[in-house]
């Protein structure tokens, strides 16, 4: 998850109220990587980790971690972050799950000349949304749910500029999963074949969930943009431990 969903409530609960405040940004700093890594509120098998392990993974200390409190505590070797927003990964691994099938299919189907006709001269002509009897007695207002039905009937979306048409999508995950393996295999971004099929899908799913733009940009070219992607979800999602000294991108060489 790219955003941190805490409930203002979690602020005037007892755990954050009887915590010191290093306690507070402590917890923060570890709800922010667990959601990062969307791994329910719990780091395992962090009790051994060392001071270098535990800044270069989520910013903080062994000292500050020793230091158990309701905010944050060890169940056996694994440590439990109190107020993980569960539904709200729940939530966005469904999304996912929908945006890399409906990748596969192609994203949104293209704009027709009626949709982008919408809000000009031509709409008095082809956009009627109502149908009214010629007969007063028999007046009657039809209208289309069904956009087949209805083809001068555009799809909008809300956004921080009010409604706008949704913008289709321009590319699919198949594409994006064949630009990030050629990058990794030239050695532009560090992710293992077995990554690449999950950040491809979640550049996609992010992408398309906010109309195909960036910081509220629209994105122009996707190829560039998932580089920069794949680069953080590489940073963010490292090879586990274990694989000695075999070099994790060499199998790239076979693809």
């Amino acid at each position: 998850m790219e955003f941190i969903n805490i409930p203002t409530a979690l602020f005037s609960s007892p755990e954050y109220i009887g915590a010191e405040p290093i306690q507070r940004a402590t917890w923060i700093s570890l709800l922010a990587w667990c959601c990062e890594q969307e791994n329910g509120g719990i780091i395992e098998g962090c009790r051994s980790w060392g001071m270098r392990r535990w800044m270069q993974t989520c910013g903080v200390t062994d000292q500050e971690i020793s230091v158990e409190n309701e905010l944050y505590h060890f169940d056996g070797d694994n440590l439990i972050v109190f107020g993980y927003p569960h539904e709200i990964q729940a939530s966005v691994q469904t999304r996912r799950k929908t945006a890399r099938e409906n990748g596969k299919l192609g994203g949104r189907p293209r704009k027709t000349d009626i949709e982008t006709s919408v809000g000009t001269e031509k709409e008095t002509h082809e956009k009627p949304t109502s149908a009214i009897s010629e007969n007063p007695e028999e007046t009657q207002s039809v209208f289309f749910e069904n956009p087949e039905e209805n083809p001068a009937k555009t799809v909008r979306k809300e956004g921080k500029e009010g409604i706008h048409p949704l913008t289709p999508s321009p590319c699919t995950v198949e594409e994006v999963e064949d630009h990030l393996r050629a990058a990794a295999f030239a050695g532009r971004v560090r992710l293992t074949p077995d990554q690449i099929p999950d950040c491809a899908t979640a550049y996609w799913g992010s992408r398309d969930a906010v109309n195909w733009t960036r910081n509220g940009i629209p994105v122009t070219k996707w190829q560039s943009d998932a580089i920069s992607f794949a680069t953080s979800y590489a940073l963010n999602h490292p090879p586990p431990p274990g694989n000695g000294d075999k070099d994790p991108y060499s199998n790239l060489e076979e693809l």
